[in-house]
């Protein structure tokens, strides 16, 4: 049976990463993004490749659009089984200290990181189940376990995003489902990074397609051996 992955927050860095890293190891990979400006191109990349991919605009924050877009999916590829989810959506960051914030400032994280893979996991887990088991990670950042000053508009979303993942583990590893988070610590090597702060020293800087790599060694764990949880920085990273 023909195996089908998706990413969410398939823009260029690390979606489009993990995105040709699961292209190679399955039979298609369908890549969503709030607009579809934002993943064509990484869905040119992929076919360019060899692989087989298309790309469809999703916001996650809107259920409606999330159903929209798997059944944009389906249509495309009716017979193909989903065995990978990846939840890569971002929202802005924003830096502020705390009583200059507003709640719109506040909205964005949660709205997206909570809510938006609250959205995405109750479509693609029946999916799963539906195959047999699958893998579905979640990127998710430092800030999931540590609050820091100025870090009130992202750390509550990542902090719920965490809890969701564990939430899931629990509930559907023991039906197929591998659950993982992966906490990201440090500054991933981006154009968009290194047009705000210069080339920098590349040891600094986490590289995209090795982190990519991190989450299919997890979808590739055989299930006598899950690991739900694990952080990957730059050896150079003070933690």
């Amino acid at each position: 049976m023909s195996s089908l992955a998706v990413v969410v927050g398939a823009g260029p860095g690390l979606g489009a990463a993990l995105a040709r890293t699961f292209a190679a190891h399955h039979s298609a990979v369908a890549v969503l993004g709030r607009t579809l400006k934002t993943v064509e191109g990484v869905a040119d990349d992929v076919r360019k490749s060899g692989g087989d991919a298309n790309a469809f605009a999703c916001d996650v924050t809107d259920a409606q659009s999330v159903q929209d877009a798997f059944a944009a999916i389906k249509q495309k590829w009716p017979s193909h089984q989903l065995r990978a989810a990846l939840f890569n959506a971002n929202s802005p960051f924003i830096m502020k200290p705390f009583l200059e914030l507003t709640s719109e400032d506040i909205k964005p994280g949660v709205d997206v990181n909570f809510y938006g893979a609250f959205n995405f996991s109750q479509k693609v887990i029946p999916l799963m189940l539906e195959a047999g088991g699958g893998f579905l990670g979640f990127t998710g950042a430092t800030a999931a376990i540590k609050g820091s000053a100025k870090f009130a508009a992202l750390a509550p979303g990542k902090f719920a995003l965490r809890g969701l993942a564990q939430n899931l583990a629990r509930e559907f590893g023991p039906q197929g489902v591998h659950v993982s988070h992966v906490m990201v610590d440090g500054l991933i090597d981006t154009e968009r990074v290194r047009g705000m702060m210069g080339s920098g020293d590349a040891d600094s800087r986490i590289d995209p397609n090795a982190i990519a790599e991190t989450f299919l060694n997890l979808a590739q764990q055989p299930r006598s051996c899950w690991t739900h949880e694990v952080d990957v920085r730059p050896f150079a990273e003070k933690w």
